[in-house]
């Protein structure tokens, strides 16, 4: 899984931990040193780096030295270009101290290639940890789903004597017990077959990532090893996701972060009036808007059982609007308002449409077949829900819409 490795190096004691250790991560068998140059002339010395591939060599792994001139990128840039280059499947980093990731968007150059890589990523602090081989004593979150390949390929690989704890948290007021986490645990852990390595299922209760550093503490764990995007996340675009972030900021032992591809069932359909209240979640940045059972038509799309975006289509007495067409900031990105907007207009396309767009999407709605409209063309009770603006609809950011009813094509 693990066949090809850069390690970027800036010389430093910190990061030289990575070549010290590569023997310890299973299937290693090429490692390329990569160091970024930020200024011009001859290296000041290049000893550290004759030192690291003695390093590397000496645990049986060819070794390839790359030092690539200052050319005005980002050094976490020309990292992850050399990386893609080269064909490697990880990219392992030795740190300082595991807090300097704390704050992914501060500029550290290690931080930003954890944030930025599409590939799988090993950080290695200078300190920390419980000792031990590196994969000896391992904790690995789950979400309950079944293990990624990449996840059980590491649980089986033969470690007479090694240890790994399957953790899942579960989130007060998400529904499920103890109970319940304990026997899918179990039913994972059946299904995999460890050659010397004893699995145990733990379950706890509380916030995802300080319970996941906690309990690295707790049993001494070796490595922390734990997807790029968790199930959480993995409806929006973020490259990180929230738990993995703040497991890398907190924890103390090395972190092996997956780029493990989540599969998510994506769904569009109208919803259920006893589910009017996930709109309103939805809608909390939004206005805060209130759905009404009575008026509104609300057309929703889940990943896996999360709502990521909703438009809504309301009755009123002399017309039909459009509006609360939102994706919550975090999962932007991926098309869903467009998807949203699809189900609303094929569902309701033979009624005459009305709506107030914000100016900078008038042409997102034309594609559905809406024209702007003066203020004075839309229905009474319509027009009333800006009435505060006083007849300043460009003041207001706003431009009055109608579709005419007629078949809707996607």
């Amino acid at each position: 899984m693990f066949t090809k490795v850069l390690i970027p190096t800036d010389l430093s004691p910190a990061s030289a931990v990575a070549a010290e250790r590569i023997g310890e991560v299973p299937g290693v068998r090429e490692v390329v040193l990569f160091h970024a140059r930020v200024s011009a002339g001859p290296l000041p010395t290049d000893e550290p780096l004759r030192r690291m591939e003695d390093q590397v060599r000496r645990q049986g792994i060819a070794v390839e030295v790359v030092v690539a001139e200052d050319d005005g990128t980002p050094v976490p840039e020309r990292i992850l270009s050399a990386a893609s280059r080269a064909g490697a499947d990880l990219i392992a980093m030795g740190v300082r101290d595991q807090g300097l990731l704390r704050n992914l968007f501060s500029g550290n150059v290690a931080a930003t290639v954890l944030r930025d890589a599409r590939i799988h990523v090993l950080v290695v602090p200078r300190s920390g940890g419980g000792g031990g081989p590196l994969f000896a004593r391992l904790l690995v979150p789950t979400d309950l789903a079944a293990p990624a390949p990449e996840v059980r390929s590491i649980l089986e690989e033969p470690a007479a004597g090694g240890t790994a704890v399957l953790l899942h948290v579960l989130e007060p007021g998400r529904g499920g017990t103890e109970q319940e986490a304990a026997d899918r645990l179990a039913a994972l852990k059946s299904a995999l077959s460890p050659a010397g390595r004893e699995i145990r299922g733990m379950v706890r209760t509380g916030s995802p990532a300080r319970i996941i550093c906690a309990v690295a503490d707790e049993i001494s764990a070796t490595a922390v090893i734990i997807p790029r995007v968790g199930k959480r996340d993995a409806p929006g675009s973020a490259p990180l996701g929230s738990v993995t972030a703040g497991v890398v900021g907190c924890v103390k032992p090395p972190v092996l972060v997956l780029a493990v591809p989540i599969h998510l069932q994506i769904t569009t359909r109208e919803l259920r009036r006893e589910e009017f209240a996930l709109a309103e979640e939805v809608w909390t940045d939004y206005h805060q808007l209130k759905a009404d059972q009575e008026t509104d038509r609300i057309f929703g799309i889940f990943a896996d059982e999360t709502l990521v975006s909703v438009a809504r289509c309301r009755r009123h007495p002399d017309g039909y609007e459009v509006d609360g067409v939102f994706t919550p900031v975090r999962f932007r990105g991926r098309g869903y308002a467009r998807k949203a907007m699809d189900a609303l207009v094929e569902a309701c396309q033979h009624d005459t449409l009305y709506m107030h767009s914000v100016r900078n999407l008038v042409d997102f709605y034309g594609t559905y077949g809406f024209v702007s409209i003066p203020e004075s063309d839309l229905p009474p009770s319509i027009r009333a829900r800006f009435a505060f603006a006083l007849g300043e609809m460009e003041g207001a950011n706003v431009q009055p819409m109608r579709r005419v009813a007629g078949r809707f094509r996607k």
